[in-house]
């Protein structure tokens, strides 16, 4: 993390929600002031964002994230007592799975501000990635991702194409 680089600006607006909101809020709490202080920074992000999860060359599912920053950082947020292991190994594999970068964990839940910056240097073109067929993970579906499992099929194809669009500008 450098100074003035984008996670090092990020982990600026965090300090500034922790020493402001204190502990024991919910998530979502944190998640609203980050916002605002995102917006105040002049840093352009998108909350709640569904991102796709990849499993070696095929699209298996999606799952939202808190924030997808400047579609470069994934923001995971957490308020918790403390980070532990699994927390940062959790972020380290969905990171991973989203096919980012750049991944940002950070927890409120604590006396201090903790963060941990996750890199990726697995990163593929998306479009090495197709969409994993009903058939190959046992699902009856003529789509997979309109099963019950999932969200409704006219929202993931909106995403997914919302998604495709920005990583093409």
């Amino acid at each position: 993390m450098q100074k003035g680089d984008l996670t090092y600006r990020i982990n600026g607006c965090a300090m500034e929600v922790h020493n402001h909101a204190h502990r024991g809020h919910m998530e979502y709490i944190y998640c609203r002031a980050l916002a605002i202080e995102l917006n105040m920074a002049g840093i352009k992000f998108e909350r709640e964002v569904w991102l796709p999860i990849h499993y070696k060359k095929w699209r298996i599912g999606h799952r939202r994230c808190d924030f997808l920053v400047e579609n470069k950082v994934v923001i995971e947020v957490k308020a918790v007592g403390k980070l532990e292991n699994e927390h940062i190994s959790q972020a380290i594999d969905t990171v991973e799975a989203w096919n980012y970068a750049d991944g940002l964990l950070l927890n409120f839940g604590g006396p201090k501000l903790e963060y941990k910056h996750i890199f990726n240097n697995k990163v593929k073109p998306e479009s090495e990635f197709e969409d994993a067929p009903p058939d190959l993970v046992g699902e009856l579906a003529d789509d997979l991702f309109s099963s019950r499992h999932y969200m409704p099929a006219w929202l993931v194809e909106k995403m997914q194409h919302d998604r495709v669009k920005k990583k093409v500008k």
